[in-house]
């Protein structure tokens, strides 16, 4: 019997449709196949019967890589295309093809992706179970394709301008990752959106760092290969299907599986695509002070003797006025308010703290430099070939231009400039901005504003951390630099902070939620502004956030992998009274004290590419509570993290095991939930409660009173253990060596209560 029924409702016309107009089209049937030495190729038949190329190659037996020509994309862009395809470490040779009567089957010892002869679609297989597909008949009930199938757009003469892929979204499928996004950790029924953008606040969609590579609940992963704006629709338009695309005229992605649902295993293959995580520095790990922005050596050297007078802590000290505001961004200081930098940077080396140095990758027009500039070519231009201007901020008094990263001529004049500062002692360099370049612009490798502008953010930061490992590792020291923006691969260039951020409570949660996406993307070394950036009183003017949010803030912070406190206003706890004074040094002596842990924690992300701050869902993976938990994280292998937020009661969901509170030292049995009630910091409350999870054994620096992390390595006999055992363990604790190198002792635990 026919499939085709009749009906009375209306015409059935047998043919794909869409609601979509015609500048829309879709792969739909295969015209031929063939196996190369890169992969699987085939020559595609679209809707509007077009043709594309397609290209699969396996990278590993696990992860294989796709890409789509349409047949009128410019032929620079195909050849760049299917050359880095075939020049991709292929494991395709050991792939075999099989075909049957309906598909055919290109399989490794892990995968076997299906194609359908009489349709395009693919499946993808993992040890004989459908693992995901494609979408092939997302439709309404006229039968037109609301959600199209895996194609592109086109222009007026066919060519292609954009690209897109559709997969079945499963009724239980979570997706997780995108980078630094402040909506809820789960992207399931959420548009996304790859483009960065001084996002103004933190607390909505948009954002500085989107990455384009997300996880599934069902133990896969997608990396979008491609700098162009991105887009992501996870089951906003459709509770069936989620598509991914671009504005790339070429589809390009990798898909990476991993059959256990392991998710650290599964970022572990993405990172061995994209890179290791460096290691930082050991005094990273402390406490940083900021705010925008100290205006004369004085002012830095009376907020640290007031630190060393009150007993604060002080690990590295940032300045963010550096320059005269017409310079900013050549990398010269105004040594009328800053006399003598390198003996500045000296004095506060002799008291264990490092300089921290703002850039700007902007110039105003007003600057008496940037016309010698502009003449060199040195700015991003527009369409005329003139510099292209634009305001830096919706409030700028001046237009600027931006540098151009892809110019070298630029590159090799601008990184002696950094050279030059980073060889006066500066440790770490602030790569601040860099999003609000317009997209009508023309670079100097020419590519245009769609392609650039996300691989500017990305270049920027690369280009800065490269100069500063070249002269920090004749030092034996590591870079490190704090970076606003960035891209897919930010990892391997440390580190990471989270832009302008309220100092409201309520929005710290939608903070965390942007931290935790960034370790799924393979971020480890990434924190937020301490205090809040910013706080908008009643009158709608600036104004010092309250005490209560500012501790909430700080020590919520304190317990990221890093902590730099920075505003708008002052963030310095002497600010805040007596209460607050007391209360911050008391966070951050432990935070000191804990040093050995979190560096420990730190070479775990560099040796086996697992973040600091991780997810529930990524140590409890078969866990179906985990998968839920949005509020509350591990920070390493043995502490849980739940913050208050803005809640006066919550329930905390504690995983399987036994739990302890390190602060009342109560145990608690994991695999349920425990009710909590929160008083104000006032009434001797706190923001958050910390667990230590059973069968573990953290370091900690015996010495009860640490003002600073240590600048040498410590050993065994400077540490002291916080065990929670029921049985003998043995652990591999690293420590740091010399020049950078990572060391490692054997601590034996015993048990106890």
């Amino acid at each position: 019997m026919s499939a085709e029924t009749e009906t009375q409702y209306n015409p059935q016309y047998g043919i794909r449709r869409t609601i979509f107009s015609d500048e829309y089209d879709f792969l739909t049937k295969i015209e031929s196949v063939c196996v190369q030495e890169d992969g699987l190729h085939f020559a595609v038949r679209t809707w509007k019967d077009r043709t594309a190329k397609v290209c699969v190659t396996f990278l590993t037996p696990s992860v294989f890589r796709f890409v789509m020509v349409p047949e009128l994309t410019s032929q620079s862009h195909r050849q760049a295309v299917l050359e880095s395809a075939s020049a991709s470490e292929s494991e395709s040779k050991n792939a075999k093809l099989v075909e049957t009567q309906h598909c055919f089957v290109y399989e490794t010892e892990q995968l076997s992706l299906h194609f359908e002869k009489d349709y395009w679609e693919m499946s993808v297989y993992q040890n004989g179970k459908l693992l995901t597909k494609e979408q092939a008949f997302d439709t309404n009930v006229d039968n037109r394709w609301k959600q199209l199938p895996t194609g592109f757009q086109v222009d007026a003469s066919g060519k292609s301008i954009s690209t897109f892929e559709q997969f079945v979204l499963f009724s239980d499928e979570m997706f997780w990752g995108f980078g630094e996004k402040f909506t809820h950790f789960n992207k399931r029924g959420q548009r996304i959106e790859c483009w960065q953008k001084d996002a103004l606040s933190t607390n909505s969609e948009d954002s500085y760092k989107g990455h384009p590579y997300f996880t599934s609940s069902r133990g896969y992963s997608i990396l979008l290969n491609t700098f162009t704006r991105s887009s992501f629709d996870m089951g906003a338009s459709s509770w069936i299907s989620y598509q991914i695309g671009s504005n790339d005229p070429v589809l390009d992605y990798i898909f990476l599986a991993e059959e256990s649902k392991d998710y650290k295993k599964l970022l572990q293959q993405y990172l061995q695509l994209t890179g290791q995580i460096p290691m930082i520095p050991q005094w990273a790990f402390g406490f940083w002070m900021s705010k925008c922005s100290y205006m004369s050596r004085k002012e830095i050297e009376d907020v640290v003797d007031k630190a060393e007078q009150l007993g604060v802590g002080i690990d590295v000290i940032h300045i963010d006025g550096w320059q005269k505001p017409n310079m900013a961004g050549l990398w010269e200081w105004d040594t009328e308010r800053f006399p003598d930098p390198e003996g500045m940077i000296r004095e506060l080396n002799k008291k264990n703290i490092h300089l921290s140095l703002w850039n700007y990758p902007y110039l105003q027009e007003n600057s008496p430099e940037y016309k010698a500039l502009a003449e060199r070519g040195f700015f991003i231009k527009n369409k005329e070939g003139q510099p292209a201007l634009f305001k830096s901020t919706a409030d700028s008094e001046y237009l600027s231009a931006c540098f151009d990263f892809t110019n070298p001529e630029f590159l090799e004049w601008y990184g002696e400039r950094i050279k030059k500062i980073v060889r006066m002692g500066v440790s770490v360099i602030k790569t601040d901005f860099s999003e609000a370049v317009p997209k009508d612009v023309v670079f100097y490798n020419g590519m245009n504003g769609y392609e650039g502008h996300n691989l500017l953010t990305y270049l920027y930061a690369k280009n800065i951390y490269g100069w500063m490992k070249e002269i920090c590792e004749k030092r034996g020291e590591l870079p490190l630099l704090w970076g606003r923006s960035g891209y897919a691969g930010s990892h391997t260039i440390p580190a990471a902070w989270a832009g302008d951020s309220s100092s409201d409570k309520a929005t710290h949660s939608a903070i965390l939620q942007a931290g935790l996406g960034m370790a799924m993307s393979g971020v480890s070394f990434w924190g937020y502004d301490l205090g809040g950036f910013y706080h908008t009183g009643y009158t709608g003017n600036e104004e010092r956030p309250d005490a209560e949010d500012y501790l909430s803030s700080v020590q919520m912070g304190l317990w990221m992998p890093l902590s730099r406190a920075h505003g708008k206003t002052p963030r310095e706890p002497w600010q805040y009274g007596d209460l607050a004074l007391e209360r911050v040094k008391k966070w951050i002596n432990f935070r000191h004290r804990l040093a050995p842990y979190l560096y420990h924690t730190a070479c775990q992300s560099h040796l086996f590419g697992i973040p600091m701050l991780r997810p529930l869902v990524m140590e409890y993976p078969k866990d179906p509570m985990a998968k839920m938990q949005n509020l509350s994280y591990m920070l390493g292998d043995s502490l849980l993290i739940s913050p208050a937020f803005d809640r006066e009661e919550y329930d905390l969901y504690l995983p399987e095991g036994q739990w302890r509170n390190i602060e009342s030292k109560e145990v608690y049995e994991g695999g349920s939930f425990v009710h909590v009630e929160t008083k104000s910091f006032a009434n001797g409350g706190t923001s958050l409660l910390v667990f230590q999870k059973e069968g573990t054994s953290i370091p900690l620096l015996a010495q009860k009173e640490v003002m600073h992390v240590p600048a040498t390595a410590w050993k065994r006999e400077d540490l002291d253990f916080m065990t929670f055992t029921t049985t003998d363990i043995t652990e591999r604790i690293y420590v740091p060596g010399e020049c950078g190198k990572v060391e490692f002792i054997q601590v034996e635990a015993k048990k106890n209560a």
